[in-house]
């Protein structure tokens, strides 16, 4: 297969936009412990044994590098409280104010998570592969924080949005 025509890829992108998702932010820091964060909705279990996630990372992105040096990350579930926060980590251009807003901490590795997500899910790197522009990168579950009330923040048609509640 060829590459695709401008239009095929508008079309694409316009359908991608029509899956609802849940936002999640996936953090990692570098060797000199620097924060890298960025907004996810390409992320899914793969497996309950082992506990296995995955996420699609672009190369291109400043997480990337920091993400395959460090080998971990952590995929910070968003939840509706946390709708102002995720601007900085959407936008490349809000790059200097991400970790400002919200409850920021360190794990025993140094990997920065949201205290208060709608749920934290540590990763080590088990196994990752190109595919186009991003990494496919699988990650093996080390340790799972879940907050009780269940409402996260969901994208879908191209912006932000908190569930209905009945």
């Amino acid at each position: 297969m060829g590459a695709l025509s401008s239009h095929t890829e508008e079309q694409f992108r316009a359908a991608m936009r029509t899956f609802t998702g849940t936002v999640s932010v996936i953090t990692t820091c570098t060797a000199d412990g620097e924060w890298r964060g960025m907004a996810a909705t390409a992320v899914t279990s793969v497996s309950l044994a082992p506990p296995t996630c995955l996420i699609c990372v672009n190369r291109e992105t400043t997480l990337h590098p920091a993400l395959v040096a460090s080998g971990r990350f952590c995929i910070n579930v968003m939840h509706r409280d946390h709708h102002e926060l995720i601007a900085s980590f959407a936008n490349s251009q809000l790059r200097g104010s991400r970790f400002q807003l919200g409850q920021w901490r360190r794990d025993g590795a140094g990997i920065p998570f949201l205290e208060d997500a709608q749920s934290n899910i540590f990763c080590e790197i088990s196994d990752r592969f190109p595919v186009g522009t991003h990494d496919v990168i699988l990650g093996r579950v080390g340790d799972v924080k879940v907050r009780a009330d269940h409402d996260p923040l969901l994208y879908g048609g191209g912006s932000y949005y908190r569930q209905a509640k009945d």
